[in-house]
Formats: structure tokens, C-alpha cells, sequence
């Protein structure tokens, strides 16, 4: 049976559009591996918990040991639709594959958000947030390697890696193919397609050309570790759909008899005994089942769930544990080291012809896709400029600007009130703004900040979500390079180009801001502004919580491997260096194997 258009909540006509194709000739397909029929008590050589980025990716590899059998276990169920649509990404946020995590407001940074609060969006879905996300591929920088190698051990130095990174790689972009110097570093024998083409856009080629004219370097390939600038982005993007560790590794291992898949299925708690990891408790259709695992437990529930899930089994800070009433197992900084790159959007208004769409162009670009999968339905967020405030290189950068832009009349007041969260006063300006002109989103984000944040239980309620406190600019450090970062942004307006467009910068009149000026109402601006980039790592670090085989410090039996063991986050999107952790566990699982 073909699947149909569900949850995300995509433009009426076009989603009816989409059944339509869909019902007809099964477009939106996917081989998603079939609900186990597993009896209570039932044991295991490994148990999987997650079947996000590195979950899926994890169960998929181990099952190539055809003498192991492995069990995986993930909260949601299948990805919708909408989630192999590439242009329907953000149609999924706020729904019910989305875990809506929330933080906590520190009253100090975020007041420009509702409550304080920044909305942190995780896919609650086999493919976890690589079925939600932007599809960026991206590795970061050498130097964040070399750091974790520098911390917990030199398997996890840049050289090592990137042979991990290249062993999932199906690299496709032929805007890089023919350089010989950027395709020996990508993989073209893995399994999950890294894609692009010339096919590009009016908006994205006079940013490109605005970036150019302010000094930036063009780049051909935004993973290269040698040279930073502006340039667009390489995407997991397979013939036009969505491709992620689900559908690129996990269901090709579907027809694999040892690989159980147990979805709709939410780990409650690892059972231990004597300090080894023995099994998990899993809540299924509001019963409590007992899974067994004879080898390993691997955790890959993500920055929030797994602090959770490790906190719940007695496995965390003991002072915390017990005022929480859980048996202290042992005492280990879980929960802390919480950091995300840090994200201040400030907005341009211009006159009209860079963006906007008719509603003809929208309904030719919509055939386009059902037609043969391209055009703008089949691309990600295609751009970013990197930047270095480092005074010893310029090749390692710092802050990013992501660009986007938004054709008049473009309902972006729900997103802003509703996804981002900002106060509706801030997105009335916007929306008054977008009724007559085009809008330009700049995301100016510090890609290494310093502030660190923690995760802590609410209650034993394992349904609770957790206390989730960001830590955003407790170290005023992550403050200095924002004003000179924003006035970048800014300058984009004064562009040759963006000139004849009339461009200028949109005051929202900040309430916490108001009677400051030059860098202070900038830092302020920054500080009230700020919101998640949605790259949360660091909760299960290797170094403090973690060996550096990521193995669960003082408890036999149990890993973790996704983006929770990154000791320090790196500059990037995050979603391949967490499927490049879920290859490097697999590695480490079967080297131990070896050795038995």
C-alpha cells in the first residue's frame, strides 16, 4: 500500500496534490522495515535504543554479523511523507514526530522568545532528526577532532575519522566531482547519498554574488577542510528525496533475519545488576515489556532522551538522583556539558523580484516535483558564509551567517510565533514589513560558543520530557564577536545588488534593548534574541561519562553513540558527525568481538 500525506500539516492544495500522485503511482514510497512480533523477556545479542541518525545506522551495521542478532528499539514509527519531501521539511515540526522539547528560561538570555524559551525540534521517527532536518552535510573542521582526540584518545583525531565519514558516503555533487583535491575526501562507496548539482536559484546566486562583494572567499565544497568562505552546501538528497541513515543504511538491512525492529516502543529504563547492563525496560501500548541483551546495550536516544534514559536507570550526578528517589548506580556528570551552537536572526527588508514566487511559479515548481522530483520542492536550505575571528587562522571559522529569504506575503507570523517562538509583537514588525516587500532571514550563529547548559530530570515520570537548561551565554565570552558578525549580516543591504532593491535593516525595537546603542544594543540585541540552532550535543560526553570506545564509565554492557558523547560541539551541522559516531561504535563493537 502506498503511503499518503499525514501529520505534517503542508499547504492544503498542495498536499492534496501530493495524495493524489502518491495514491497513483506511489512516489513517496519507502521500504520501511515491518513491526517485530516479539514476545515479552525475549533476549539479544545487542539492543539498539534509538533508531534516530545514529540508531539506525548502528542496528543496520551490526546486523551484517549474521551470527548476532539485534534488536532495535525506537519511541515513534515510521516518517511520514512529508519527511521525503525535501522542500515539506519544516511541515513536520510541532507535530507528532516531533519530540517538542522545550527549555527552561534562565531569565537572562532568550526573553525575546515566549517564556524565555527555545523550542528545540528532535524527530520522534526511525531516521530520528535526520528525518526532519535540512539535509545539510556537513563535517565540520579538523581542528574539533583533534580537539575530542586531545581529550579522550587519538581514535577520534580528524585523519581517523574522516575515513568514517567517507565509509557512509555515496558522494554525487558534480559541482565537485571533477576537482580531484575535494573528491578524495568524500567516500563514493557508502550508502547514504551526498548530492549536488548546478541547478540553483535567483535568491541564492545574488547572496552568493552580496557575499563576494563583502570579501568572502566562493567555495566550491563547503566540507573542505582547508578553506573557509561562502558557498552552498552538499546535501543527503537521493533523485530528489530526503535520504538519511533510515533510508540509505537501515532499511536496505531490512531483509536481514537477524535485525528486529520494534517501533512505537519507548525505553523506560536499562536494567542493571552488579554493574552490567542486562536489559531494558520498554513501555509498548502502556505495558510495561523486558527486553534481554546477552552482549551490549547501545543508547542513541539523543542530547535529551539519553541523559534521561541514563538518569531514570540510576546512572548520573548522585546528589540529583536522590533527590529524585532512583537508586544511585553510579556517579557520573550526566546531564551537564549541554552546549548548541548559538542562533540570533536579524532580518533585511527589500523591494520585490529576488524570491517571490506567483502563484503560477509555485504551482509549476510543485508539477516539476511531481513530474520527475526537482526543482525547489527537491532541495535543502541551500547556502551559509562562514567566518573566523581567530587570530592565529583565518581557515577556522568561528560565526556562520545562513541566509534565507521569504516572497511577500509569505505567512512567516505562524513559523515565528509558533516554531521559532519568538513574542508576537517582534513577528507583527516582520509581517508588516512582509506585506509589501520580500524579507531576508539572516541566522548569525557562533559555531564554538563556551556556555554550557545541563539536562535534568523533572520527575521518575520516564513519560515526563526533561528539564532542559540551556546555559546560553553564561559565558559572556560567546557575546565579544557578535556585534562585528550581525553588522556583517547588515552589510549585505549595502550590497550593489541589494541596493537597487532598496534593502535595509528591519528594527525590531527590542523591549530589553531599548535606549542602547552601537555595540551594546547589539550584544543585548544578541542576547534576548538568542535561540537554538538545533545542534544540542554533549549530555553523555566522552572524557567525563564516556571512554573514549565510548563505553559507559563503571558499567559493563553499555555504549552510547550519538550526539550526547561529543565532548565539545563542532563546527557544523551535526548530523553526519553523528552517523560518522554510530560507524565508529560499530567498529569498536565488532573489534571487541574479534578479540573474544
Amino acid at each position: 500500500m502506498c503511503s499518503s500525506l499525514g501529520s505534517g500539516g503542508a499547504g492544503s492544495t498542495i498536499a492534496a496534490a501530493l495524495q493524489f500522485f502518491a495514491a497513483s503511482q506511489c512516489l513517496l514510497q519507502e521500504n520501511w522495515p515491518t513491526q517485530a512480533d516479539i514476545q515479552n523477556g525475549t533476549s539479544f545479542d545487542f539492543i539498539v535504543v534509538g533508531g534516530g541518525s545514529a540508531g539506525a545506522a548502528l542496528a543496520a551495521r551490526l546486523s551484517e554479523l549474521q551470527e548476532y542478532s539485534v534488536l532495535l528499539l525506537e519511541a515513534g514509527g515510521d516518517p511520514p511523507a512529508e519527511s521525503i519531501i525535501p522542500g515539506f521539511r519544516e511541515s513536520m515540526l510541532l507535530s507528532p514526530v516531533d519530540w517538542n522539547f522545550t527549555t527552561t528560561d534562565d531569565h537572562y538570555s532568550s526573553q525575546s522568545l515566549q517564556y524565555g524559551s527555545q523550542r528545540q525540534p528532535r524527530g520522534k521517527m526511525l531516521g530520528g532528526s535526520g528525518s526532519i532536518n535540512d539535509m545539510i552535510y556537513s563535517r565540520g573542521n579538523p581542528v574539533d577532532y583533534d580537539e575530542w582526540a586531545e581529550i579522550v584518545g587519538y581514535e577520534w583525531r580528524w585523519s581517523n575519522v574522516l575515513e568514517y565519514f567517507k565509509k557512509t558516503e555515496y558522494f554525487t555533487d558534480e559541482r565537485i566531482l571533477n576537482d580531484i583535491s575535494l573528491a578524495q575526501l568524500h567516500g563514493f562507496d557508502g550508502e547514504i547519498e551526498v548530492s549536488g548539482s548546478y541547478e540553483t536559484t535567483r535568491t541564492t546566486e545574488q547572496l552568493l554574488e552580496a557575499f563576494k562583494e563583502l570579501g568572502f572567499k566562493l567555495i566550491k565544497d563547503m566540507t573542505n577542510p582547508h578553506s573557509i568562505g561562502a558557498g552552498r552546501f552538499s546535501h543527503t538528497i537521493t533523485k530528489g528525496k530526503r535520504d538519511s541513515s533510515a533510508t540509505g543504511l537501515l532499511n536496505k538491512a531490512t531483509n536481514r533475519d537477524n535485525l528486529l525492529v520494534l517501533k512505537s516502543a519507548f525505553a523506560t529504563k536499562i536494567l542493571i545488576e552488579h554493574q552490567k547492563a542486562y536489559g531494558v525496560e520498554v513501555l509498548i501500548d502502556n505495558e510495561v515489556n523486558y527486553f534481554y541483551g546477552k552482549k551490549e546495550i547501545i543508547i542513541s536516544a539523543g542530547t535529551f532522551n539519553t541523559p534521561k534514559l541514563l538518569l531514570l536507570s540510576g546512572i548520573g550526578p548522585k546528589t540529583h538522583l536522590e533527590n529524585m528517589n532512583i537508586k544511585h548506580i553510579v556517579d557520573l556528570p550526566v546531564g551537564e556539558n549541554l552546549h548548541d551552537h548559538i542562533m540570533v536572526l536579524t532580518f533585511l527588508a527589500a523591494d520585490l523580484g529576488t524570491c517571490t514566487l506567483s502563484e503560477g511559479a509555485e504551482y509549476m515548481e510543485m508539477i516539476k516535483y511531481l513530474y520527475n522530483q526537482s526543482g525547489l520542492y527537491a532541495m535543502g536550505s541551500d547556502l551559509a558564509a562562514y567566518m573566523s575571528y581567530n587570530s592565529l587562522t583565518s581557515n577556522i571559522p568561528d560565526f556562520a551567517l545562513y541566509p534565507t529569504c521569504m516572497g511577500k506575503g509569505s505567512n512567516f507570523y505562524h513559523g515565528c510565533v509558533n516554531i521559532l517562538g519568538f513574542k508576537p509583537y517582534i513577528c507583527e514588525k516582520i509581517l508588516n514589513e512582509n506585506k509589501e516587500r520580500e524579507i531576508f532571514t539572516f541566522a548569525v550563529v557562533n559555531l564554538k560558543p563556551k556556555s554550557r547548559g545541563r539536562v535534568l530530570l523533572k520527575s521518575k515520570d520516564a513519560e515526563e520530557a526533561p528539564n532542559i537548561f540551556s546555559g546560553t551565554f553564561s559565558n559572556e565570552d560567546d557575546l565579544i564577536h557578535y556585534p562585528e558578525a550581525m553588522r556583517m549580516a547588515h552589510a549585505v543591504a549595502n550590497t550593489s545588488y541589494f541596493k537597487t532593491k532598496n534593502a535595509y535593516v528591519i528594527d525590531l525595537d527590542i523591549e530589553e534593548c531599548r535606549g542602547m546603542f552601537g555595540d551594546e544594543a547589539l550584544r543585548c540585541t544578541a542576547r534576548s534574541m538568542a535561540t537554538s540552532a538545533w545542534h544540542a550535543v554533549g549530555t553523555a560526553a566522552m572524557g567525563t561519562v564516556l571512554d573514549s570506545k565510548l563505553r559507559v564509565k563503571g558499567i559493563r554492557g553499555l555504549r552510547v553513540a550519538d550526539a550526547s558523547v561529543m565532548p565539545k560541539v563542532i563546527r557544523g551541522n551535526t548530523n553526519a558527525p553523528v552517523v560518522m559516531i554510530a560507524e565508529m561504535a560499530a567498529n569498536f563493537i565488532k573489534d571487541c568481538l574479534a578479540i573474544l
